[in-house]
């Protein structure tokens, strides 16, 4: 982390330039089981994060939580079976490489081709994560790839976004390798300067 540090500081001291950006983003949704960990139900996905962004590119450090009790209903009788289900939490860390394009955009006055900050985008992102399991998962964690596609409207200090990916991962720990991939949908926040 201490690398992840160092390229923050020497980014934020370049000089910037109109689309250069700093924001954290925070976002919910929910994420699926796929692979040898179809056997525990989706998960609402709690994810936050920290971007710098120069030009079209953006780099984002964040974590997500999968967490399977996060809308818990106490239940009785019959319906109490499906709650007997194993559940699986799983938080990941992992940094991710960006690129965007802008499908909407306001003008600027007298400069052609030149647009102000708000608009609508379209952008691709990807990059490595590092897992851990929790409840039915203890002891698990492993490393993993994800990525995804999102649209993004943004102004100047807030912004939306809603992102679909997957991530894939190999699971390590007491008992046999697990190898599986959660997609997911989120819907987000971004403050920050946009």
């Amino acid at each position: 982390m201490r690398w992840l540090a160092v390229a923050i500081a020497i980014t934020a001291a370049a000089p910037a330039v109109a689309d250069d950006g700093y924001f954290f983003s925070e976002s919910l949704g929910g994420a699926g089981y796929r692979g040898e960990l179809a056997k525990y139900d989706g998960a609402p996905r709690f994810q936050i994060g920290a971007s710098v962004r120069r030009g079209p590119w953006t780099v984002e450090a964040f974590g997500s939580f999968l967490v399977p009790d996060l809308f818990f209903i106490d239940c009785y009788g019959e319906e109490c079976a499906a709650a007997a289900r194993p559940q699986a939490g799983l938080g990941a860390f992992g940094l991710d490489l960006r690129k965007r394009w802008r499908l909407l955009g306001v003008r600027r006055w007298g400069k052609p081709g030149v647009y102000a900050r708000p608009g609508v985008f379209m952008a691709l992102h990807g990059g490595a994560r590092w897992f851990v399991g929790d409840d039915a998962l203890q002891g698990y964690q492993g490393p993993g790839i994800g990525g995804g596609a999102a649209l993004e409207g943004d102004l100047w200090l807030i912004g939306y976004y809603l992102d679909l990916g997957v991530d894939v991962m190999r699971l390590d720990g007491p008992g046999e390798p697990i190898h599986g991939s959660t997609p997911y949908v989120m819907v987000g926040g971004k403050l920050g300067w946009l």
